[in-house]
């Protein structure tokens, strides 16, 4: 019962921590990757996801995959307009939309393995 009443004050002390991390791999990418992170996550937290569907938000799949982008990118020596372009909101846009896409599979393939699962255990 403490560790509920802890979450609802404070919040998820390893969502934090998990949080704390991904954000030490960014200070760790070069300047303008950095610099176009931070920018492109105020975008995506200030516009929300296509559809508004907030719940990409829940996790930072998101936001790590972005920053695995941005490391890989660097290691390459591409610039990051070589990676987001010049239409910087069309590309949050993009992987926004990607996210909730790659969410929405998730859920269907877990919809359907568990429908399996009964209806096979049910004749």
């Amino acid at each position: 019962m403490l560790d509920s009443i802890i979450k609802l004050i404070i919040g998820d002390l390893e969502e934090k921590r998990a949080y704390k991390r991904m954000m030490k791999r960014v200070d760790g990418l070069p300047k303008d990757f950095r610099f176009a992170f931070r920018k492109i996550q105020h975008y995506m937290f200030s516009v929300g996801p296509p559809g508004g569907d907030m719940t990409i938000f829940t996790d930072m799949t998101m936001f790590t995959d972005l920053v695995d982008l941005f490391e890989a990118s660097a290691a390459e020596g591409k610039q990051v307009l070589d990676v987001i372009g010049s239409d910087v909101d069309k590309f949050c846009d993009e992987f926004m939309r990607a996210s909730v896409t790659n969410t929405e599979t998730l859920r269907e393939k877990l919809n359907k393995e568990v429908m399996e699962k009964f209806n096979k255990e049910e004749r």
